[in-house]
């Protein structure tokens, strides 16, 4: 435990020198920079880290930014077995392409920047009923999707305007709460040159979760009048966020603002507006993320063939795919993402 607070400690090392320039480490197989985030808060800044060993940043590549899903989860956990550093979410398969890109990813603000494995499993362990103590003030109030935006822009910036960043070719992904934040960046920044966005509801946050409560009136696990009784509950829920949609103010888990932002239902329109090759990946199990199946028809209409969508039967939010029994329970789920993983990188191939 005292390891533990020592790590967590290390959220402050990373600082802005006074003259406002940015600061570089090396953590493991990765270099860390933060550098200053103008606009937002007073002396905010920005971690991210370039998946790249020591002496690595002298040869230009093409760049992989990855947004990963909610939650205030560190940026690096530790190995307990072999004390190495890891970024807790870039997806695996990014270190099968280090000799062909430079794979990214953005710290979530306020949280501690590397943690032991042990604080993960206290995390995901407490999601129903979320602690404190792992919500810091500074996180919820930072916690929206315009903030993530403006993170991932302001790094891009950063990043793009290094030798030994090729700037022909700029992936943007993300995955769950990822997926809006890639979606709306890419529809910002123009230097993005292809995107990637999982699991995600077309519509929206709480309308995803919506449509997944009305489901279980269809499949069973609800009878239609209790699906009915939570759909108005979470009609009534929004409609008290709306009411305070910019309150940060939670005693765990998210907050009014992040519940607004990330239910915005304008992904259609701002992927409509993208001429770059998009790539939109989900589980058919997911249900709030099977409003996605509409986005062909969206695009045919407007005679736009930048698409490609791939859609996983089976397979659930993080792509375990899940076996039935006859009455139509979850009998089991085997982890399948590795090859959707390997799936979205022969897309990139392609284009």
């Amino acid at each position: 435990m005292k390891q533990l607070v020592v790590i967590a400690l290390m959220v402050s090392t990373l600082s802005i020198s006074a003259s406002g320039q940015y600061s570089q480490r090396q953590i493991g197989d990765c270099a860390v920079f933060t550098i200053p985030f103008p606009g937002s808060f007073p002396g905010d800044s920005i971690t991210f880290a370039v998946v790249a060993s020591k002496g690595e940043l002298t040869k230009r590549k093409p760049v992989f930014l990855f947004r990963q899903g909610s939650l205030p989860i560190p940026l690096f956990t530790i190995s307990p077995k072999t004390r190495r550093h890891a970024l807790t979410e870039l997806p695996r398969t990014c270190y099968d392409h280090e000799a062909d890109q430079y794979s990214i990813m953005i710290a979530k603000p306020g949280v501690p920047l590397i943690v032991e494995d042990t604080y993960l499993d206290t995390l995901f362990g407490s999601r129903d009923k979320p602690l404190p103590t792992m919500y810091p003030a500074t996180y919820l109030a930072h916690n929206y999707l315009d903030y993530y935006v403006a993170q991932t822009n302001t790094v891009l910036t950063f990043v793009l305007k290094q030798p030994w960043a090729d700037t022909r070719r700029v992936v943007l992904a993300g995955g769950s709460e990822g997926y809006h934040v890639a979606i709306k960046t890419a529809y910002s920044n123009k230097r993005v040159t292809h995107l990637i966005a999982s699991s995600g509801g077309l519509e929206g946050r709480l309308q995803s979760i919506i449509r997944t409560e009305r489901a279980k009136g269809i499949t069973g696990e609800y009878t239609q009048a209790e699906a009915q009784r939570s759909v108005e509950a979470l009609q009534q829920e929004w409609a008290a966020i709306c009411r305070d949609s910019l309150n940060v103010t939670a005693v765990a888990g998210d907050p009014n603002r992040t519940t607004y932002s990330f239910s915005h239902g304008l992904n259609k329109d701002y992927l409509l507006a993208l001429s770059i090759p998009i790539c939109i990946i989900y589980g058919t199990a997911d249900v709030g993320s099977t409003s996605n199946d509409i986005l062909p028809l969206e695009f045919a209409r407007r005679g736009k063939t930048n698409l490609t969508v791939k859609a996983y039967p089976d397979h659930d939010h993080t792509y375990h795919k899940l076996t039935y029994d006859t009455a139509g329970k979850v009998t089991g789920k085997v982890y399948n993402g590795i090859a959707v993983e390997h799936d979205y990188f022969e897309w990139l191939r392609q284009h």
